[in-house]
């Protein structure tokens, strides 16, 4: 099988509780079958909790969240006591893999890392000039595809890997990659990129349909209900938006870096789903929704501090990224496949 992965997926280490944030709040924690069937084995007073625990439903099994929302096994030091108390190799499937994931079709399988990692968000946008993806093979065999389903997969990989070159190599502004980046998947459709984006209607929305959007989700914490609150104020709000033209012309240079970057990031991660999806312009409408509402949620933090910088950027694709990448409901509603 063909791998294929950025560079900072290997220079990526968990700082565990000197994190400003913890993977280990906010969602339940699925337990696979093999590490469940593990914790019902283990002896002694720990046994007892882990078993105490452990839910089950349909046969899936999870950890749910505490009152306060977090997981049980996470103490008051955001340090995880199933690892202190039986090991690093003890933590079920969710949490070794965690913030990486894994795409394969056929032969090939793309691994990355989520934004949702305040610490992988530290070194994407801070230690990462120009992300570099890095190919190997190993000797896993994937699933046979058609013909039809391989030309589709070579033709998507080639597509993504030409907006990611745009979106990295041109000196354009952001505004102009991403004018270019839907031409290019007009193109490829065998459509008029000229004529193409009058009918696309995730083109035409305002942040208020946006922030609608994101309410339409549930809310993982009670930090992203305020948020989302202030959001959709700000949305109604002709007065406040017309302070963006401000904001953009003072941050130009910073806007045009971390959107690119940010750009690059979806590009890689999701332009593969379009083998699985049937239509790319599902992943296109998920890179401008994405891409637009994590701007604004940048332009919301300057409109309360008066000023940006990489902290504030890493932050708010943090908080897009653990509101909406870690619930496939909700990924299907920002592609607008439901």
């Amino acid at each position: 099988m063909i791998l294929e992965y950025p560079e900072y997926f290997e220079r990526f280490r968990c700082i565990g509780g000197a994190c400003p944030d913890t993977c280990c709040a906010g969602w339940e924690v699925d337990v696979d079958p093999d590490s469940a069937e593990y914790y019902k084995s283990v002896t002694g007073e720990f046994g007892e909790r882990l078993r105490k625990h452990i839910c089950e439903d349909e046969g899936e099994c999870y950890f749910p969240l505490t009152e306060k929302r977090r997981c049980p096994f996470l103490n008051d030091k955001n340090l995880c006591d199933i690892y202190s108390n039986i090991g690093e190799e003890s933590l079920c499937q969710t949490c070794t893999e965690y913030p990486r994931y894994f795409m394969d079709i056929g032969n090939y399988e793309q691994m990355d890392m989520s934004l949702s990692c305040m610490e992988l968000g530290r070194i994407f946008y801070t230690e990462t000039d120009k992300i570099t993806y890095i190919r190997s093979e190993n000797d896993v065999e994937g699933e046979v595809l058609s013909p039809e389903e391989q030309g589709t997969l070579i033709e998507v990989l080639a597509l993504r890997n030409q907006c990611i070159s745009v979106m990295q190599d041109s000196t354009d502004s952001f505004p102009q990659k991403m004018d270019t980046v839907r031409a290019l998947v007009s193109e490829a459709q065998g459509e008029d990129p000229s004529l193409k984006d009058s009918t696309r209607a995730f083109l035409k929305e305002d942040f208020n349909d946006l922030s609608l959007l994101l309410s339409s989700m549930d809310s993982i914490s009670p930090e992203w209900t305020e948020k989302l609150d202030f959001y959709r104020k700000l949305a109604g709000s002709p007065e406040e938006l017309s302070k963006m033209e401000t904001f953009a012309a003072d941050n130009a240079d910073h806007l045009d870096l971390w959107m690119s970057k940010t750009a690059v990031y979806f590009i890689f991660r999701y332009f593969i789903d379009t083998c699985i999806d049937g239509d790319i312009e599902h992943e296109l409408c998920l890179l401008h929704r994405s891409l637009t509402l994590i701007q604004f949620m940048l332009f919301a933090e300057w409109l309360i501090k008066g000023s940006v910088d990489v902290s504030d950027m890493i932050y708010v694709s943090h908080l897009f990224s653990k509101q909406v990448e870690h619930d496939d409901g909700n990924v299907a509603k920002i592609k607008n496949l439901c």
